[in-house]
């Protein structure tokens, strides 16, 4: 296992592939949050004014109220008054699935689907799965599930509902891509092995490029990428091709193997106002010295946009494709009690250069890209060019 400067789980994960738009996060070993006198004054005068509207309900309020209720919403308002869609209440079920996400398989209707126009915007679905039988595909944007409109909904509830057993059914209102119609499609949920790469040998010119697609960074994805550069350079590859388009992110320790797989050295750091600077870095030797590409799109993510960062900041690949999407932040995991979690933002990541990309996202060195409606791949056709030209 490759080492890091620390020991803590974290999560970056934007795009969320198979079932939903996730943001980074991190587990919390300590539970403990330790405030200053001030700090725990406000708060406690905060949850004073809270108690004390729901006893005036209990007692005033016309019609019987249910606590549990009224506590879930005034949760729900708090963190909505933040304005920061990676801050959100996990219910069990949910906190559950967020962990599960990690595992390699899940059981759901296989589609990559990221939280848009009021709905669940599909980015891809994968063969033999559920949503590729009913002829869902990218572009095309869930509104509801099982009835009940996703708009308003936090992510992680659309989610939840979305995956479930293997074998049971779940019925999705689907707005096909460019029409305003909305269609009941109904699916049989299915326990989906999580792909992490896809690689082959291209050429361009007289030149051999190795083309290595992560679908995610889900354990193990630095020594996949690893393996399949082995086999690549073992064909006679003169390039690599590492495409991170539509890969949402996952495991910033596999971000960081997979950079270490082209560098050795700083691969990213993050700091918050609470949280200390960490830097990560790989000290693995690489695993080639062949020279680089990096295709994207603004679908690319979080651990996505760590890796095209560091290669990109230290020189060690040409960027080609679309500008990322830009989400810079880290997520902390803090248990509640019975299963419960929060999801709360604690940090900014920077690139070796020093750049927040939060909001901006990393710009391609050539900017190239691919048009959905044609059956051609024209950021792989232009990489490809590239090479050739060299």
């Amino acid at each position: 296992m490759r080492s890091l400067k620390t020991a803590l789980v974290v999560i970056l994960i934007s795009l969320g592939f198979l079932v939903g738009y996730f943001a980074g996060w991190r587990v919390q070993g300590d539970n403990v949050v330790r405030l200053t006198p001030d700090e725990l004054d406000s708060a406690a005068q905060a949850g004073q004014l809270q108690q004390r509207i729901i006893e005036e309900l209990q007692g005033r309020y016309y019609k019987a109220v249910d606590v549990e209720t009224l506590s879930q919403k005034g949760v729900e308002g708090t963190l909505k008054s933040l304005r920061d869609p990676y801050t959100t209440y996990l219910s069990p079920r949910e906190a559950q699935l967020l962990e599960e996400q990690t595992k390699g398989e899940y059981s759901g209707i296989g589609a990559a689907l990221q939280k848009k126009d009021g709905g669940l915007l599909i980015t891809r679905v994968f063969d033999g799965s559920p949503a590729k039988q009913a002829g869902l595909g990218p572009g095309d944007v869930i509104v509801a599930v099982d009835g009940t409109a996703i708009e308003g909904e936090a992510l992680e509830a659309s989610i939840a509902r979305i995956k479930g057993k293997a074998g049971t059914d779940v019925t999705v209102t689907v707005r096909k891509k460019g029409s305003e119609n909305e269609t009941d499609v109904t699916l049989t949920r299915k326990t989906i092995p999580i792909p992490q790469t896809r690689a082959e040998m291209l050429e361009a010119g007289d030149q051999d490029v190795g083309y290595v697609q992560l679908y995610e960074f889900a354990g193990g994805a630095g020594d996949d990428v690893r393996r399949e550069i082995d086999k690549l350079e073992a064909k006679g590859a003169d390039w690599i091709v590492l495409d991170l388009r539509y890969n949402g992110g996952g495991l910033l320790s596999e971000a960081v193997d997979v950079t270490g797989d082209f560098l050795r050295g700083e691969v990213v750091s993050t700091k918050g106002l609470h949280s200390p600077l960490e830097v990560y870095q790989s000290d693995e030797t690489p695993a080639t010295d062949l020279p680089v590409i990096v295709l994207t799109n603004g679908y690319s993510a979080s651990a996505s946009e760590i890796v095209t960062g560091a290669l990109k900041d230290r020189d060690r690949a040409t960027v080609i494709g679309e500008t990322t999407f830009g989400k810079g932040v880290v997520q902390s995991i803090v248990p509640l009690g019975n299963g419960a979690s929060l999801k709360l933002t604690t940090a900014n990541y920077f690139t070796p250069d020093g750049t927040n990309i939060d909001k901006k996202g990393i710009k391609p060195d050539i900017v190239a890209p691919d048009d959905p409606k044609t059956k051609k791949d024209e950021t792989l056709d232009r990489a490809l060019a590239f090479i050739a030209a060299r």
